[in-house]
């Protein structure tokens, strides 16, 4: 782990195994498009999402254990919103694919 704070990070585990599952998770909403819960300065450097994860999780601003939401829950809002996305695009691509030509009389 890259982390400078890994003996706090396992501090807030009950073990090492449990800090992986947790962080990896993590990474896979941020990965998911779940906007990260600290500030852009504390990512600045690093473009990686295991690392990002691990720094929301320093910070104490990263919930973890039984009250986190439900990934089922979590899941089904990220499929919403990327279908939402989708449709977006598909009409604005629509409306740029639409133009119709103009009649020009001779």
């Amino acid at each position: 782990m890259a982390e400078r704070n890994i003996d706090r990070l396992l501090s807030q585990t009950d073990s090492k195994y449990r800090l992986s599952v947790v962080i990896a998770k993590r990474a896979l909403q941020l990965k998911a498009g779940v906007a990260p819960v600290i500030p852009a300065e504390a990512r600045a450097n690093t473009r990686n999402l295991v690392t990002v994860a691990m720094r929301e999780m320093a910070t104490g601003t990263l919930e973890h254990g039984d009250g986190i939401v439900d990934e089922n829950r979590l899941n089904t809002t990220l499929e919403r919103t990327r279908a939402q996305v989708q449709e977006s695009q598909m009409a604005a691509q629509n409306a740029a694919n639409s133009f119709t030509m103009p009649d020009f009389e001779d």
